[in-house]
């Protein structure tokens, strides 16, 4: 009986030696999913970023096409009056 409860421990404990070196790995494993979620996230931070400053060009842009059509109707309106040497107008050349 004595043998057969030594050789009843031993393997329990090498079936424990397995779990915990199982375990260990999994823990290693998640360590490592959980850096890479994190540099995940950083780098979706820094593109959310990227964005929102890309968008507040786009909208400078806008504003500054807008401003510049509107100076350009301006001038072109300005410049039909004039007459160039001879008949033709001005709108002739625009």
């Amino acid at each position: 009986i004595a043998d057969r409860t030594a050789h009843s421990l031993s393997k329990s404990a090498e079936g424990t030696l397995s779990v915990i070196s199982f375990i260990d790995r999994i823990a290693k494993a998640s360590q490592d999913q959980a850096t890479a979620i994190a540099q995940i996230n950083q780098g979706v931070d820094q593109v959310s970023s990227v964005v929102q400053i890309n968008a507040a060009t786009a909208e400078e842009s806008a504003a500054a096409s807008e401003e510049l059509s509107g100076q350009s109707s301006v001038l072109r309106e300005l410049i039909s009056n004039f007459n160039l040497r001879g008949t033709a107008s001005a709108d002739t050349y625009l």
